[in-house]
């Protein structure tokens, strides 16, 4: 398929399955959207770039208690970096798309909840390698765009009620990613298997008046190792996190937490390169805080993120020691609807994030500016 006619196609999908969207009882929705954003570093050379994604998504319920739901996106992004010299590659592809079952009912006399989820490869594989970088380091802030292989995730979730306004939960799942070959500068002829991982997380839910809610959440994950071409070469260690959060539809919400990493396992300098559990944590811990503030219809969000240093001394000669940073946003978003069945959703925000103590022997801190502005068209079918 010629990749420039996929927007237009993901277009008149979302007008052909709307066509019933004035339905007495809609069973779902389908969304399409446009989203942009930008960065840069505050540095003497430039480090900066910027995207526009056309997400689309779709859900739909063919009963009551099983929801089917699917997502992909077409992305364009300019990725300009000093690493080899001043170089600037334009890029242009859908990313990765999923599909997702979720399914609940009543088992052990208490709610059950299972989510089986594909994801598909339809992104470009090279894409990630290419502008990792030009990007905002991934410590901060995650890849906008993905690419992964062939994948599967599992989720399972049990409910306890303990009252008519409390109740406790406790889910465990699995993601599967199989390999791929991203085909790019340090990984060309490489396939990449990325480390498979196991999710176990307890809640407690508390109900209040006006549909207020409080969560407490624990949470911790395992790895699988990371391979190359059947190789081991990197293993992350069990991480977990603790939050709290505060949820009120018409006021102030909030959430706070932290996560806690563990040693990982991955080739290291010591006084020769070394397979094995590293001697000090590459992965600092970080703390969190998210407030928010509805005013009918418009929402003002904010992000404060402290990420803490890693455990490596600053001259280390591995070049693994990372200063660690915070992140300071704000995101406002406003929704509006045009009847019972359609509405357009606004959303931008600004971030600043400032990376301590940027790389070993090199001790000094690099802020980044990042901005995104983004639209979303919402409609109710059958």
């Amino acid at each position: 398929m010629n990749p420039s006619l996929r927007p237009i196609l993901l277009g008149l999908l979302l007008f052909t399955l709307a066509g019933g969207a004035y339905a007495a009882d809609p069973k779902g929705f389908v969304s399409l959207g446009l989203q942009y954003d930008e960065w840069n570093a505050v540095t003497t050379l430039p480090f900066k770039g910027s995207e526009f994604f056309l997400p689309f998504s779709f859900s739909y319920a063919p009963d009551p208690n099983w929801i089917l739901s699917g997502q992909t996106s077409f992305a364009a992004g300019t990725y300009t970096d000093s690493i080899f010299g001043t170089q600037t590659q334009n890029l242009s592809a859908l990313t990765a798309s999923s599909l997702t079952s979720d399914l609940y009912f009543k088992g052990f006399g208490i709610p059950n909840m299972v989510e089986l989820s594909l994801n598909m490869p339809t992104g470009d594989p090279t894409w990630e390698g290419r502008q990792v970088a030009s990007n905002i380091p991934t410590l901060f802030m995650g890849s906008r765009y993905q690419s992964e292989g062939w994948g599967v995730n599992a989720l399972y979730g049990l409910s306890f009620p303990a009252s008519d306004t409390l109740e406790y939960g406790i889910s465990a799942g699995y993601s599967y990613t199989g390999a791929y070959d991203p085909n790019y500068g340090a990984l060309a002829s490489v396939q990449l298997k990325m480390g498979d991982n196991l999710f176990l997380a307890l809640n407690r839910v508390e109900s209040f008046t006006g549909n207020k809610t409080s969560t407490f959440r624990l949470s911790a994950m395992a790895f699988l190792p990371t391979q190359e071409n059947g190789l081991t070469n990197f293993q992350m260690g069990p991480n977990g996190s603790a939050s709290y959060s505060f949820y009120d539809p018409n006021g102030f919400s909030w959430s706070v937490g932290v996560q806690i990493y563990t040693l990982a396992q991955r080739y290291y300098l010591n006084p020769v390169v070394t397979y094995g559990q590293e001697p000090f944590g590459s992965s600092g811990q970080r703390l969190f805080f998210t407030p928010s503030l509805a005013l009918g219809n418009l929402t003002l969000g904010g992000l404060f993120q402290f990420v803490l240093a890693n455990g490596y001394p600053v001259y280390d000669l591995s070049g693994l020691y990372n200063g660690g940073g915070v992140v300071l946003g704000f995101n406002p978003a406003y929704s509006l609807p045009f009847d019972d069945v359609s509405s357009l959703n606004f959303n931008g925000g600004f971030n600043y994030i400032a990376a301590f103590n940027a790389s070993s022997n090199f001790i000094e801190n690099v802020d980044y500016s990042f901005w995104t502005l983004g639209v979303n068209y919402q409609m109710k079918i059958f």
